[in-house]
């Protein structure tokens, strides 16, 4: 009956190798790995033969990347087997020739074998069509027949043309004999050298004991640098459906790369939310104390400029603060696989179907997880003192529990790409917006109404302004559209400065939008064909010997 023992490990860094028997070399092959978006954790399975006693069972060329502290053994056996410590021993870097080389080489030497089998068969075949001829001559003299000049001139003409075809058989042989030849020679060169791009590499002594000769299997588990994914989401808006409700397809998607030094070739990939490669705890919050400047004593001229120099000196070598870096974008239709999703109180993990190849030279390796359909209540927004154009943009809410990730949106409207986005992270019954182009179905028209100024005249005179707009906009769908006229008045930072909406204003929807001050909105719902003017004004009052900043 097989035993099945588990140790989990932490790992420690070893300078000298044990002094216990000899080693038994470990093969194993990467099976599992789970990506995070800044760090994976591989799982590797291998099996040994055991003599009884204790040994070091050594698992060869690790990437020097790995976390020592996250290293985890597992054992498995068909009889007692103790596990004891995992030590990490440095490896030299990696110099055994290239596989990809080595069968070049192989499929080079093949064919030249074949080549010069073939130059030997052309050369025995030039050979009997001369000797051919000499026998031919030769046995019509032993028969005493005549020379007869016609039959000699057509067995020389057929020995030529043999020869000749013969001879340039050889030719073309011979040239690609040559060519493999000095091809082998060129890789046979580089491939005796270290590899430039060779990692430096770490082995795994795992100290075992076996009660008797036996067979085991492990499981090693480590976390490793240099590896992520990140979300990547295409969002198809149809509107072709009537009504103003309009149906989006949300595809997720994931970017995987990695740079570990070694292969995940076929392997069950797992993606998660979790960040693993961060702190564990909060930052701790320290006391800001604030103090007052001692004045500085002038003197004298020179000696004003004297500190003035030296403060600016002192500013340039004081350490500059540096902000935080931003964490981390028919007939028979084909069917792309997606990932089964499972979340938990605070991650979410997406399990590739079938086994993932993923190479470590940095190329992603793109990965479909998830569709989901959602209504896309449409929306025209026009933001007439930027721009006289309307843009169709959607307002979704997110029904899944697991959260979308940070990412890049490309947007396509009715089947045509229309560009890109991104998004912030979206929880479960969160909003969020996509825009998907101009909308040229609605007619947007902005004209100045009144712009006055007084004249001011004597000391300490106020001057008055007096601006005015109004927005036409008008629904050429047919079909019934809401629209968003989004537009400001200034607003004051100066108690000297005063602003007052004029009294013929049209009364906004929203007085003010997204918390920002003297924005304002208008949204209402257009029949086809209809058309609504919008009305915005302001006066500004402000000391007339002073200039006006921001109008």
């Amino acid at each position: 009956m097989i035993s099945r023992l588990a140790l989990a490990l932490l790992a420690t860094v070893a300078a000298a190798p044990l002094s216990l028997a000899a080693d038994i070399s470990l093969p194993s092959r990467i099976d599992a790995v789970t990506v995070f978006p800044d760090a994976a954790a591989v799982t590797r399975l291998g099996e040994a033969k055991l003599p009884a006693g204790q040994h070091v069972v050594l698992l060869r060329g690790l990437p020097a990347t790995l976390d020592p502290a996250s290293i985890r053994v597992e054992g498995r056996a068909d009889g007692p087997l103790a596990i004891g410590s995992a030590d990490i021993r440095r490896a030299p870097a990696e110099t055994a020739p290239s596989e990809d080389n080595q069968k070049r080489l192989r499929d080079l030497r093949g064919e030249l074998s074949k080549v010069r089998g073939r130059i030997e068969a052309i050369e025995a075949q030039k050979k009997a069509v001369i000797d051919f001829a000499r026998i031919a001559a030769e046995a019509a003299a032993k028969d005493g027949k005549g020379f007869d000049i016609a039959q000699a001139r057509a067995a020389w003409a057929a020995v030529g043309e043999g020869t000749a075809q013969a001879n340039e058989a050889l030719q073309s042989e011979s040239t690609r004999a040559a060519d493999l030849e000095a091809e082998i020679r060129a890789l046979e060169a580089v491939t005796g050298r270290p590899r430039p791009n060779a990692q430096p590499l770490v082995d795994l002594a795992i100290v075992v004991e076996a009660g008797r000769d036996l067979a085991a299997g492990f499981k090693v588990t480590y976390r490793v640098g240099n590896a992520r994914w990140s979300p990547v989401y295409d969002a198809a808006l149809d509107t072709v459906a009537n009504g103003p409700v309009a149906k989006l397809s949300l595809v997720r998607r994931a970017s995987v790369t990695q740079r570990t030094g070694e292969d995940w070739s076929d392997v069950e990939l797992t993606l998660s939310t979790a960040r693993v490669a961060g702190g564990a705890t909060a930052p701790e919050v320290q006391t800001q104390a604030l103090a007052l400047r001692d004045p500085v004593v002038v003197f004298d001229a020179d000696q004003a400029r004297r500190q003035r120099s030296l403060a600016a000196g002192a500013r340039q070598d004081a350490p500059m603060s540096m902000a935080a870096p931003a964490p981390m974008n028919e007939v028979a239709k084909a069917v792309e696989q997606e990932a089964s999703a499972s979340a938990t109180a605070f991650s979410a993990a997406f399990i590739a179907p079938g086994r993932v190849s993923v190479s470590r030279d940095g190329s992603a390796r793109v990965l479909r997880l998830s569709t989901h359909e959602l209504d896309a209540p449409l929306l025209a927004k026009v933001a007439p003192a930027l721009e006289t154009r309307a843009y169709l943009s959607t307002n979704l809410t997110w029904g899944d529990d697991v959260p979308l990730l940070p990412g890049e949106v490309s947007l396509t409207r009715d089947g045509v790409f229309v560009g890109k986005a991104r998004i912030g992270a979206v929880a479960a019954g969160d909003q969020f917006e996509l825009g998907f182009g101009a909308d040229d179905r609605i007619k947007v028209e902005r004209v100045p109404v009144r712009r006055r100024d007084n004249d001011p005249s004597g000391w300490n005179s106020t001057r008055n302004q007096i601006s005015e707009h109004r927005t036409a906009v008008t629904n050429l769908h047919r079909r019934p559209m809401r629209i968003s006229v989004i537009d400001r008045i200034p607003v004051s930072e100066n108690s000297a400065i005063t602003v007052e909406a004029l009294p013929t204003n049209t009364a906004p929807t929203e007085k003010i939008v997204q918390d920002r001050r003297g924005v304002m909105g208008w949204t209402h719902d257009y029949a086809p064909s209809e058309k609504r003017e919008i009305r915005l004004g302001w006066r500004l009052r402000w000391p007339a010997d002073r200039e006006l900043v921001g109008q």
